[in-house]
Order: C-alpha cells, then structure tokens, then sequence
C-alpha cells in the first residue's frame, strides 16, 4: 500500500513540474502574473481618500532632498512623477499630465525636462520605478511621507519660510487624486501647481541650494 502511494505521489509530482515548467516558458505565464499584479495594483486606487493636498517640509524619516531638486528649485518648482509598469492607475494618469505639461515620453522611459509653464519653470522628472537607476528611485522612499507605497505618485517642490531659513516644501499625491474624471485631476494639478508657484515667488529671492 505505501509503495503505491510513494508511485501515484511522485507521479504527481513529475506532471506538476512538467505542466509548471511548460506554464512558465510560455506567454500565458506572463499573463497570468501580470492579471495577477494588476488585479493587486487596483488597491492603488483606494489610496486616492488618503491623498493631502497640504505643503509639508518634512521628508519620510528626515532624508535628504537630492541635489538635482535642490539644483533646481533655484530655477522653478520641480514636478516628480513615479509609476511602474504593471499599474491601471498609472495609465490613467499618465496621458493627464502629459497634457498639462504638453510633453511625450513613453510609459517605460526615463525622461525629464525643464518645461516652461505659464511663464515659469517647471523641472519636470519622470521615473517609472521598474526601469530606472537608484538615483532616480532612491527619491520614492523619501517623498513618500505617508509611507503608502502607491504608485503613482506625484510629489511637487517649491520654497517655503520654515525658522528664518527658506528651504524645501513639497506635497505628494498619489493614485488618480481622489477625483473622477480626467478633467477634474488635470484641474486639481494646475491649482497645486499654481499655489507652488506663488510659494516660490515669495520664497526664491532667499533660496542658497
């Protein structure tokens, strides 16, 4: 009886690393996990009640901005957009700001740009966490104050007045903002927008890197 279980076991165990090796050399593997990621991906979506719209000085864990931010906000404000590949909220919101800010990149690149926008500067980087280097990705972590770990995340960086000193301040998004319809995310990123440039205005003549 043992040795008719031991056979009908390892029996079972050749057909299921047979079929799993087949599953995973074929393209029904890289569909299968990629509905997979992005069925967990959609829980990004949720986070849109948690985003803040306020300015805050205080990076997650007190890390440092990096440089190039610090380069330059003495030009303009910087836009920070993350994404990765597998993430529906990603691909909704990609096409938005692409439109507000009139640039075209693809969804795996590694693009930035300084973007004249309403007569002013926007330093504008985008990082699809996938594919980028740890200079680029290293910023996620530190911008990242609510300790979410949602993707996308956008997080804009202008000037504040903070004890006599200007330094820093930033706000970061994340998901699809919290609203409907294409229309009204575009709309909610102009008024941060605009309200990072009028910090700047007031902050810049202060500013040393």
């Amino acid at each position: 009886m043992n040795r008719k279980f031991i056979a009908q076991f390892t029996i079972f165990i050749v057909i299921t690393a047979g079929l799993s090796g087949m599953l995973i050399g074929t393209d029904v593997y890289e569909e299968v996990h990629d509905g997979i990621v992005e069925v967990l991906c959609l829980s990004c979506l949720k986070l849109d009640p948690k985003t803040t719209k306020e300015f805050t000085f205080d990076t997650f864990n007190d890390e440092p901005h990096p440089d190039y931010v610090l380069e330059n906000l003495s030009s303009g404000i910087v836009f920070l957009h993350y994404s990765e590949d597998a993430c529906p909220g990603c691909d909704i919101m990609l096409p938005v700001v692409q439109d507000l800010l009139s640039v075209e990149y693809e969804k795996k690149d590694l693009f930035s740009k300084n973007i004249e926008y309403q007569d002013q500067q926007i330093s504008y980087y985008y990082t699809n966490i996938d594919h980028a280097t740890p200079s680029r990705t290293d910023p996620f972590e530190t911008y990242d104050i609510q300790d979410l770990n949602g993707l996308p995340m956008f997080t804009i960086v202008t000037l504040g007045y903070y004890s006599g000193i200007i330094k820093p301040k930033f706000v970061t998004l994340y998901g699809t903002l919290g609203v409907d319809t294409d229309g009204e995310r575009m709309q909610l990123l102009e008024e941060i927008i605009d309200d990072a440039f009028t910090l700047w205005d007031e902050n810049s003549p202060g500013y040393e890197p």
